[in-house]
């Protein structure tokens, strides 16, 4: 199954290669310097229902960016391009936050990202492990009075504070576009099974009298093979 793409974008040392650290257990370098990440990183991301994405990590925006490197730094967001959903990963510490969401927002729009319709988009404040807890408060006071559609997402990359929440809202953006199916399968049949593993997200498996009872998700494209292989039928839920 082709995986979806969810993509890290945000200022230097805003935080990103460390939340992608903390998202996939990778270990991939996290130092308070420039173009620390120069080349996209891609590894795999598990979702809570045990779905599966691809999470790429990018350059740090900066303003101003030196002529010579703008080539590599836009080749880096080719992922970006691609992604069904971009984190925009934001210290929310920062004394000119404002500012640097500013500059990441003026590049999105160059690569022709509607950044204003933010259905692509979900916006991650990082650091807020370094808030006392009324400053807490308060920013969450502020991220709650978002639009429903352009949502906030307090997170610690450092502490793991906040991940689960934002995992959680990655997968449910990636159900939005996928068909979710009932079907009852031998429990002999090995093969079948073992496809539905590789080109479908299994949200229910219960054995029952040598079938197996399965609740699965999958993409439009893969909706009619499922429906036509295994006589799937459309889950309540969305019929």
């Amino acid at each position: 199954m082709p995986y979806r793409v969810v993509a890290l974008v945000g200022y230097t040392n805003a935080g990103k290669s460390t939340l992608f650290n903390s998202l996939t257990r990778a270990d991939v370098q996290a130092e308070d310097m420039l173009f620390a990440t120069l080349d996209p990183t891609l590894r795999a991301l598990t979702l809570p229902h045990g779905g599966k994405a691809m999470l790429s990590d990018t350059v740090g925006f900066i303003s101003n960016l030196p002529t010579q490197l703008v080539a590599a730094f836009r080749a880096t967001l080719e992922e970006v391009l691609e992604a069904d959903i971009i984190l925009h990963v934001r210290d929310i510490s920062h004394e000119d936050a404002e500012a640097q969401q500013s500059d990441v927002d003026n590049v999105l729009r160059q690569l022709g990202i509607d950044v204003e319709a933010g259905a692509q988009i979900l916006e991650v404040w990082n650091k807020i492990d370094r808030f006392a807890p009324e400053e807490r408060d308060n920013l969450a006071n502020i991220a709650a009075r978002r639009p429903e559609e352009s949502p906030v997402f307090m997170v610690s990359a450092v502490t793991g504070e906040g991940v689960d929440g934002l995992l959680a809202a990655i997968e449910q953006r990636l159900a939005a576009t996928r068909i979710t199916l009932d079907l009852s399968i031998d429990a002999a049949d090995g093969a079948g099974i073992s496809w539905l593993h590789r080109n479908a997200e299994v949200l229910v498996k219960e054995l029952h009298d040598g079938h197996f009872d399965m609740t699965v998700r999958v993409d439009e494209t893969k909706r009619d093979v499922v429906i036509d292989r295994f006589k799937a039928v459309l889950h309540a839920a969305e019929q």
